[in-house]
């Protein structure tokens, strides 16, 4: 029964303790201690990358066979060539390194050559403000910070730092191009039920950092997207791999999922009290094990009644505030009136199910299996 998310946490926590994983693709040198203050541009660890070799056809370039390939060579065996170094040459026609790096062979059988590039230095830093918790060897360090979190249903997009912008003043209202502009620039702005893809458009033009709304329309989506969209794009988000299409993008956060559903109201008036402060977005999405789902983390100077401590995990019980998630009542808000183990729903399958009190009057009857305890 999906009463939290994959990592354990209610959909929406006003304060709690937030750990964040800051991981290298590979070992290298992590530079913080465990129990020192950390800052968001705080560099954490940094590595070397070696990219696979490079092999390329060069007698087929040159038009030559391949037993002539070693005299057309301008570099041999292990020689280190810079970017646009010229490799090879007949007459006009030449063949520029596509890559720092070095040659390791030259195959006069095949007429190829390959080109073993230069490790590629990378680095990971904090992205949110608190304290580093652990560190596991050359790989990783786990910050923790009190803070409030939300998490998502989707997003996609790029890891964020920066002031949330509330441009919204229901949950159902939508984020059009004309309420985006320059004193949105390097903030979160935050909607209601979605956003148009010419407001997306526009946040990128405006270098906006990210969008938090509650829902989107599918064809909004794929028009901003394009070919994203347009290719295997389901097998990319189970996998993990679904990106915006340029690194200038706005990293995306739904808290509902697709449509047009309004923000939940707890949601956006925990986003509401917030307006105007620092927040970390992680909008990456992943089906598959492990799971992954998009949060906002904002971190808060202490959690009321002393010692920070990570909350117990949310149950689902008789007066628990939920949020419905099915298909009919995806969104709706309400409390738990009454739960049954071996109860009968409206089309009569038997199920485990919840009666949930929406508003003053209504009762809905739904699987406890699409209910998210919110308190």
């Amino acid at each position: 029964m999906p009463a939290t998310f994959p990592d354990g946490m209610p959909a929406i926590s006003p304060t709690t303790v937030a750990q964040i994983l800051r991981r290298l693709p590979t070992s290298g040198e992590i530079r913080v201690r465990p129990g020192s203050r950390i800052e968001p541009d705080d560099l954490v660890g940094q590595c070397s990358i070696q990219r696979p070799p490079l092999l390329l056809d060069i007698a087929g370039v040159l038009a030559i066979q391949p037993k002539d390939l070693p005299r057309r060579m301008k570099a041999k065996v292990g020689a280190h060539v810079a970017f646009r170094d010229m490799l090879a040459r007949r007459g006009r026609k030449m063949v520029l390194a596509p890559a720092n790096g070095m040659i390791t062979d030259v195959d006069a059988t095949t007429g190829f050559i390959m080109l073993a590039p230069d490790p590629e230095p990378t680095s990971v830093s904090a992205g949110i403000r608190g304290y580093v918790a652990a560190v596991d060897g050359q790989r990783s360090a786990t910050i923790e910070t009190a803070a409030a979190v939300i998490q998502g249903m989707f997003g996609v997009g790029a890891e964020q730092w920066g002031l949330l912008r509330l441009l919204a003043t229901d949950p159902g209202d939508v984020i059009t191009a004309e309420m985006i502009d320059a004193r949105c620039a390097y903030a979160i702005i935050i909607g209601g039920a979605g956003i148009t893809a010419e407001a997306l458009q526009k946040a990128q033009t405006e270098q906006v950092k990210g969008v938090i709304v509650g829902s989107i329309a599918a064809v909004e989506l794929r028009q901003f997207l394009g070919s994203q969209w347009h290719g295997d794009w389901q097998r990319a988000l189970s996998e993990g791999a679904l990106a915006m299409p340029s690194p200038e993008a706005p990293t995306l956060l739904l808290t509902e999922g697709f449509g047009a559903t309004p923000m939940s109201r707890p949601i956006f008036d925990l986003l509401t009290r917030f307006d105007r402060q620092e927040a970390f977005l992680q909008a990456q999405t992943r089906l598959n094990y492990p799971e992954q789902r998009p949060r906002l983390i904002i971190p808060i100077q202490r959690i009321p009644g002393g010692e920070a401590a990570p909350p117990p995990l949310p149950t689902l019980r008789q007066g628990s505030v939920v949020r419905v998630e099915d298909e009919v009542h995806r969104g709706m808000v309400g409390k738990v009136i009454a739960l049954s183990e071996g109860g009968r729903l409206p089309s009569g399958v038997r199920t485990a199910i919840a009666t949930v009190q929406v508003g003053a009057e209504e009762r809905i009857m739904v699987p406890q299996s699409t209910l998210q305890v919110i308190e």
